[in-house]
């Protein structure tokens, strides 16, 4: 298999800004991106004017930042997590295809048939609507629905970031809303 390139800090910032740019909310339309940067990781992504920023630093050096739509705070958000990296894995290569690691945002459910998650039979489903690569980072548009609840559309994006060619964090962004809001 082939190995994706590794991103650097400054290669993964158009990356982020890129992916950040999904419009999750009809309000979002008229509304510009505000941009946030990260503490010690100086990565910047973009969220709706207005929406504020939460960050959280979790166990092991891990950080979350959060970003939700205040008028409707279960409707959307936009995901941002560092995660620390052993030295060796210097690309997203090192966790597997990008068909591998997508699989890994649908919902996993122990179905003989081969058939997966169906909302008749597990109550949750998922679908991959499409895949990309974006200067070494793997990007996935796809959809989430449970039984009772709104069907979610979420973009996630995957890159590793380096320094002096090892890989230091691994970074995901992901924003989601409901599927009724997406197109708007």
């Amino acid at each position: 298999a082939l190995s994706q390139p590794a991103l650097s800090r400054r290669a993964l910032l158009p990356a982020l800004a890129a992916a950040a740019t999904v419009r999750p909310s009809p309000a979002l339309a008229a509304d510009a991106l505000e941009q946030h940067t990260t503490g010690s990781y100086q990565v910047t992504f973009g969220a709706p004017a207005g929406w504020p920023v939460s960050e959280q630093e979790l166990q092991g050096s891990r950080y979350l930042y959060i970003a939700t739509d205040p008028a409707e705070p279960d409707s959307a958000n936009v995901v941002l997590t560092f995660q620390p990296l052993a030295a060796d894995y210097t690309s997203l290569g090192s966790f597997g295809t990008q068909q591998l690691v997508g699989n890994s945002l649908m919902p996993q459910c122990a179905d003989r048939s081969g058939g997966g998650c169906t909302l008749e039979g597990y109550g949750i489903e998922g679908k991959m609507l499409g895949t990309d690569t974006l200067k070494g980072a793997y990007t996935y548009d796809y959809t989430i629905q449970q039984t009772g609840k709104a069907p979610r559309h979420l973009r996630t994006l995957f890159a590793v970031q380096t320094e002096e060619g090892r890989g230091r964090r691994l970074v995901t962004l992901t924003a989601q809303c409901y599927e009724s809001k997406y197109a708007e």
